[in-house]
């Protein structure tokens, strides 16, 4: 029942989005706007077909697997995919399952199965340097699916401590947040993991505040750092993407890749 609930709630909840976004007219800029419809493609996901947009930027470069937010669709990650090209990072962003054109129901379970079905398809595609980068909503997404799978880094974008409390940051009764289930728990899933995280947090964001950016930082430990950019509103980093916040995520990641490269290498290459 309380899975119910929570389904109930995140499709209402991106409805609403969506339909703010319709109105102020965010949707027909971010679509007009949309610049690869030649690298659209379907993931399959046990029996549901999710729409996704995958770029690539040359054979071996990183590449960030985008777990979106919600209300989000893949056409509003255009500009992002476009800069992150441009500094030399592949993407590919999915929609979940029920999101846009993807089949079936958003749940929890089907979230977190769509971004392992994507992760796969990045690995048939002999990508090597996978990120997980979970924007809002998907920071729980990613920190779920990440012990099950192989990556070099983890970022966090405008993320939150736990759902519920996110769901208190929404505007939701106390009372509402107990009656669903205590998943994406991000501050209880970062002591289960072992990959390198980076969370990224703008002081404008007045949806979810800084403070939650510090103590999901201090939950990562030794593995974390944090990036604080300023003047961004929620999801202005997407709606308008900017190098300011895109080129040192970018950069950390570029960190990653080059110490996982160093510590491949045989040992007396190494000391060279």
């Amino acid at each position: 029942m309380r899975d119910q609930i929570l389904s109930f709630g995140l499709d209402i909840v991106g409805r609403v989005f969506l339909r703010r976004d319709r109105l102020n007219g965010s949707m027909k800029r971010l679509l007009d706007a949309f610049a690869f419809a030649q690298q659209r493609l379907i993931i399959h996901s046990g029996d549901r077909k999710l729409s996704a947009v995958y770029v690539r930027a040359s054979d071996d470069a990183p590449v960030f697997l985008i777990c979106h937010g919600i209300g989000e669709q893949v056409e509003y990650w255009s500009g992002v995919q476009e800069l992150l090209k441009a500094m030399g990072v592949s993407s590919l962003v999915f929609n979940y399952s029920g999101y846009g054109a993807s089949s079936g129901r958003v749940s929890v379970p089907h979230c977190e199965e769509d971004a392992i079905a994507a992760y796969r398809l990045l690995k048939d595609h002999g990508h090597r340097h996978i990120f997980l980068l979970g924007f809002s909503l998907g920071s729980g997404v990613v920190l779920a699916v990440t012990p099950t799978i192989e990556v070099e880094g983890v970022i966090l974008c405008q993320g939150y401590s736990t759902l519920r409390e996110a769901a208190l940051a929404m505007g939701f009764r106390r009372w509402m947040t107990h009656a669903m289930p205590d998943v994406w728990h991000n501050l209880r899933r970062l002591n289960e993991i072992t990959t390198p995280v980076l969370v990224v947090h703008s002081d404008g964001d007045q949806l979810f505040p800084v403070a939650m950016a510090k103590r999901v930082h201090e939950a990562s430990g030794s593995r974390g750092e944090l990036i604080i950019v300023s003047g961004f509103a929620h999801d202005g980093p997407v709606y308008f993407p900017a190098e300011v916040y895109w080129r040192p995520i970018v950069e950390w990641a570029a960190r990653m890749s080059s110490r996982v490269v160093a510590e491949q290498l045989p040992t007396e290459i190494s000391r060279r």
